[in-house]
């Protein structure tokens, strides 16, 4: 699903039921890597739980935006998981995240990876998106919702 001209949602995982972040970050490294056989699983694994211990991804409301650069990555990969419980990561206004949206960007993307970033986290900051987002009862309410974001994302482009 094009988004906008820089970012593209490549997969979207509903109803997933990882407890806590580390099992939140296993399962959707899994994920990726069992439909893009040239990343390492583990690997992608360590990445993305050392992004999370220097600094939480959840930025309230139920969101969470874990993000990094990789080595052997093409183009960026763009992910939504909505979980089936809420997951503690840490977030500063201490709710339970039931929706991640993870972004994998070329190692070489460098300021392209911030200003993708950027664009996601003022979407998903939104406090009527992140509300319809983390209240979706199924896959395809879950991209329905995006969709009907799709104009004011070009807009933003």
């Amino acid at each position: 699903m094009q988004l906008n001209k820089d970012i593209t949602l490549d997969y979207a995982l509903y109803g997933l039921k990882s407890n806590n972040k580390r099992e939140c970050m296993r399962d959707i490294a899994r994920f990726i890597c069992k439909h893009n056989t040239t990343l390492n699983e583990i690997d992608l694994f360590d990445q993305l739980l050392d992004q999370e211990r220097q600094a939480t991804s959840g930025i309230g409301r139920g969101i969470a935006i874990p993000h990094i650069r990789v080595n052997d990555l093409q183009r960026p990969i763009n992910i939504i998981a909505h979980l089936e419980h809420g997951a503690d990561f840490d977030s500063a206004d201490g709710e339970d995240v039931k929706i991640i949206w993870v972004t994998l960007s070329p190692r070489s993307d460098g300021t392209r990876h911030l200003m993708r970033l950027a664009k996601i986290s003022r979407m998903l900051s939104d406090p009527a998106l992140s509300d319809h987002l983390t209240k979706a009862r199924s896959l395809d309410e879950l991209r329905a919702i995006l969709l009907n974001v799709d104009d004011g994302m070009r807009k933003a482009a």
